[in-house]
């Protein structure tokens, strides 16, 4: 990796290719939004301009956590797990919950000479408690007088890995509204509930949270919902988006990004700036190889200037250790002692000296909790997406609430919308078919084929087709779909359908191209995207549906197209998008969901699961499953499911669909296993009712 980000889009005058197009879109809504943010931030100068904007910027920040972050039980059930002695300090390992049945292995590191003491909780980064970066901040902070309080984050191969992978299961608590950031913060929390118990900690003027890195980011974060935190000191921790993310393309974890933050105009700065009046010392390493100095430097100005808007110049400094790379170093560690001392302490001595080659590194094992892990990211979410289910059964599915709540999960109310298709070139004979590419202005691309009869011209119904593989993948040497279209007749049949197979973002030719930053094994370019687009706003799956509604727009218009007899249909993640298509379009009659995902709650059941990240529609659990929607659209529209997936892309037995889809079923709706693409052409020429 490297410390100074250089631009990996495509070079300017050249035109993007296909697989850049997801990564165009969702970046350039991104800079539009962050863009604003930074109007707004410059408009704060006085006290009372600084007071309206810090209340939304917290509004915005707290919106996306659960209740369990903020209904946690008061009491805390500890149990010391083991008391140590060491040269200089006292270590106390103890176990305590966060959600029921997580627990919290926290190493407590207390000064030598019993008595009372400020707290400080020292979250961990994307690695673990035993390494330096950790032990000997807390050492620091014990020998100088305060309670320092380490834990590992969840994975990261601590004692808490199984099962807690950011990226994996991490992703998976968009879908519940468990996003990965509410478990670091929890934690952390709890830690503060956990030192309010210790009566040998001082209260008097509040606790302090510093980590470095991802433990920056909780310290952040656990000041900005909990206000018993009265100094913070993230170390390593702060970029701007636009270098870090939208020029380097680099994947951070999902902590990272909190859904529709980017699309109210946040960036890292906003994190920081929002805690004034409340002192915050940034720590930054000058040989950082993760997150720039220059771009912590222009954070720590602007920060600064709110700051000073709010009548607290004084209370945000920056501190660089010139000897550090990614790392919370000693030296960071008096900086922060000399800060808290100031603040929480209300005192100017000089902190003793230490020589980080003084601080003993305890093993492994001396800092073991053996806590629980039972209880983890996958098992939170699988329970909270079966307890969303059952809150939800019992009522008859409202198609005009899903169809509102549809479109504000999806992002498209409001939301960019594009122009409709065009042709590229004329049409083609193939036998008494006739092939026409077409595609979208604006860069977007949508590459599409409409295929339908050269001779005969009537208007005949019309199917949207949107197939993960591509617009040829049905059709290719003879597909499925392709008896259909009845190439070598020269009659059109009267039920005889007009396809446009439609490409939409990032599937088919318009997959994202792998980046540069790939080469790391965290690293992915849908991931990114798939990330970014949720924290702006504009999930990738919303920009699908409203390509796809663009298409179906476009297939209504053709004069051989019958505008009262339209069918949606897609195989795989276009299913998905189909089916909400035929959600927000009453027009719609026919849908045909062929090898899709079962339902949404099936990600949560099964690890690891198959399905590309982008499927991901953050907080969709919160509303609705996919066979609800299904069964709205029954009475309607004739729905045909057809051989639905699991989460790892095996196909459900029929007893098992059935009884996912029961409702649908009592409304009209058809569920068949085992008949592949031989059944969705039966769908897609049925008869339809005179």
């Amino acid at each position: 990796m490297s410390g100074r980000r250089r631009s990996l889009a495509p070079t300017r005058g050249t035109g993007p290719r296909p697989g850049e197009l997801l990564q165009h879109q969702v970046v350039a809504t991104c800079r539009e939004a962050l863009a604003q943010g930074r109007e707004r931030r410059r408009a704060v100068r006085t006290p009372e301009a600084w007071q309206h904007w810090r209340n939304e910027v917290l509004a915005v920040i707290r919106a996306p956590f659960p209740a369990a972050l903020f209904d946690r039980p008061a009491e805390v059930e500890a149990r010391t797990v083991s008391a140590q002695t060491h040269d200089g300090f006292r270590l106390e390992n103890v176990v305590f919950e966060s959600l029921p049945g997580w627990e919290v292995n926290a190493s407590l590191y207390l000064p030598a000479r019993p008595g009372v003491y400020p707290g400080v909780v020292c979250p961990t980064g994307h690695s673990n408690k035993t390494g330096p970066s950790y032990q000997q901040p807390a050492q620091v902070l014990a020998r100088n007088g305060y309670i320092a309080v380490s834990f590992d984050p969840p994975g990261c191969s601590g004692e808490l890995a199984r099962l807690n992978d950011h990226f994996t299961n991490g992703l998976i608590g968009y879908l519940t509204g468990f996003w990965s950031q509410t478990h670091f913060v929890l934690d952390a929390l709890r830690c503060l509930d956990y030192l309010q118990t210790r009566p040998e900690v001082d209260l008097t003027a509040g606790m302090a949270v510093t980590g470095v890195s991802g433990g920056g980011m909780t310290s952040l974060f656990a000041a900005l919902v909990d206000q018993r935190v009265a100094c913070v000191a993230p170390a390593c921790c702060l970029a701007q988006h636009e270098d870090l993310h939208l020029d380097g393309m680099y994947t951070s974890c999902p902590e990272q990004f909190g859904p529709g933050y980017i699309g109210a105009g946040l960036d890292y700065v906003d994190y920081v700036a929002a805690l004034a009046p409340r002192p915050c010392l940034l720590l930054a390493g000058a040989r950082d190889e993760v997150f720039d100095l220059r771009s912590t430097r222009a954070i720590a100005r602007e920060a600064g200037r709110i700051y000073a808007a709010a009548g607290a110049s004084a209370a945000c400094r920056l501190f660089v250790d010139r000897d550090s790379g990614h790392a919370y170093t000693v030296a960071m560690a008096t900086a922060t002692v000399r800060w808290l001392d100031r603040h929480l302490k209300n005192k100017g001595a000089r902190p003793a000296p230490v020589d980080a080659a003084a601080l003993p590194l305890l093993s492994p094992d001396q800092l073991r909790c053996r806590p629980r892990t039972d209880a983890n990211m996958f098992t939170v979410n699988r329970d909270e997406a079966r307890r969303l289910s059952a809150l939800r059964s019992g009522s008859s599915p409202d198609p005009c609430r899903l169809r509102a709540v549809a479109g504000r999960l999806l992002g498209l109310e409001p939301g960019p919308t594009i122009a409709s298709l065009r042709p590229r070139g004329r049409p083609r004979q193939c036998w008494h078919a006739a092939v026409e590419e077409v595609e979208a202005a604006a860069g977007i691309g949508l590459p599409g084929l409409f295929l339908s009869h050269w001779e005969d011209k009537a208007p005949r119904p019309g199917l949207l087709w949107l197939d993960e593989a591509g617009r040829w993948a049905a059709f290719r040497q003879y597909g499925f779909l392709a008896p259909v279209l009845r190439l070598f007749e020269p009659d059109c049949r009267p039920e005889q359908p007009r396809v446009l197979s439609l490409e939409v973002s990032g599937l088919g030719s318009l997959t994202p191209d792998p980046m540069p930053y790939d080469l790391a094994g965290w690293n992915d370019s849908e991931r990114i995207l798939t990330y970014l687009s949720v924290a702006s706003g504009h999930p990738v799956m919303g920009l699908r549906v409203r390509d796809a509604l663009a298409g179906l727009a476009c297939l209504r218009s053709r004069s051989e197209v019958d505008p009262d007899r339209l069918m949606v249909g897609g195989r795989g993640i276009g299913a998905l998008v189909a089916l909400h298509v035929a959600l927000l379009d009453p027009g719609v009659g026919r849908l045909v969901c062929f090898e899709m995902l079962s339902h949404y709650g099936a990600l949560t059941e099964q690890f690891p699961f198959a399905w590309r990240q982008s499927v991901v529609l953050p907080g969709v659990l919160t509303e609705y499953d996919l066979p609800e929607v299904a069964a709205a659209l029954a009475p309607r529209t004739r729905v045909a499911v057809i051989d639905p997936l699991d989460a790892q892309r095996a196909p459900l037995e029929q007893a098992m669909a059935r009884s996912l889809y029961a409702e649908a079923l009592a409304t009209g709706a058809s569920v068949r296993c085992g008949d592949g693409g031989r059944a969705v052409a039966e769908e897609v020429q049925a008869p339809w009712p005179v």
